[in-house]
């Protein structure tokens, strides 16, 4: 990934030093360090165009070649980070060089993909069953009008499986503070960039509170009229992002 960086940017960096035939210049007459692809200001003539159209294949090469590779991992979390690693390492690289045009583009785009799979397979690996049943029980809802009773309220048993319910309520209680001190270990280890480290574990920590907001919004409106004994343990969402900021500030 560093090679493929370092050889595309200085390739860029010297097509475009033909801004100076155009009286692109500094007040010393150096050319513009930064590079824009999306500028055709710059001259290149067909042996320039020539190269661009050989980076072009390069760079889908580069991605295939990524792709390859994280296929040799075991799991999807490893592959993710094979992927995101790579990615970040690149971005950095064309950052550094202040070089920007559809080769940042791109694998800005895929390292957005990467990220958010990176999220779901993280959380996966704690509150999988939460994040199973909001996922089921939304698309249930959203299929069907929910059973009314006599009285007009929705049937929870006719939605949802209380004893399920309560289940996920209690285990969520008690090892919702060990699964974020766990993600925190798991993403602070994974990733060779600590910012792009930070900014994932940002990412999961938020993700984690919606999954658990929506979580909410299904009791509320399965049990409309009177919320169950079990309610009682719902950890207040506050609570939640209090320990998220803390997370956050810890780095």
């Amino acid at each position: 990934s560093r090679r493929y960086a370092e050889f595309t940017c200085s390739i860029l960096l010297i097509l475009n030093r033909g801004r100076k035939n155009v009286g692109e210049s500094n007040a010393e007459g150096l050319a513009t360090p930064s590079v824009n692809q999306n500028d055709n200001s710059s001259y290149r003539g067909s042996a320039g165009d020539m190269l661009m159209n050989d980076l072009d294949v390069m760079l889908e090469e580069m991605v295939l070649l990524l792709k390859r590779l994280a296929d040799v991992h075991a799991t999807n979390i490893k592959r993710n980070v094979f992927m995101i690693n790579n990615l970040d390492q690149i971005i950095t690289i064309f950052k550094e060089r202040r070089v920007s045009g559809k080769e940042l583009n791109r694998f800005s785009e895929l390292l957005v993909q990467q990220r958010e799979l990176f999220v779901e397979e993280e959380l996966l690996q704690t509150f999988s069953k939460m994040i199973a049943f909001v996922q089921q029980t939304e698309a249930h809802m959203s299929r069907i009008s929910a059973p009314r009773s006599a009285r007009g309220v929705a049937a929870p048993a006719d939605v949802v499986n209380p004893d399920v319910v309560e289940s996920l309520v209690r285990e969520f209680a008690s090892n919702w503070k060990a699964g974020i001190e766990q993600i925190n270990r798991n993403v602070l280890s994974y990733f060779s960039n600590f910012r792009n480290g930070m900014e994932i574990l940002k990412q999961v920590l938020t993700q984690l509170l919606l999954y658990y907001t929506r979580f909410q919004d299904v009791i509320r409106k399965v049990w409309r009229g009177k919320p169950p004994s079990f309610c009682k343990d719902l950890v207040s969402t506050s609570v939640i992002l209090a320990e998220i900021k803390k997370h956050a500030l810890a780095i």
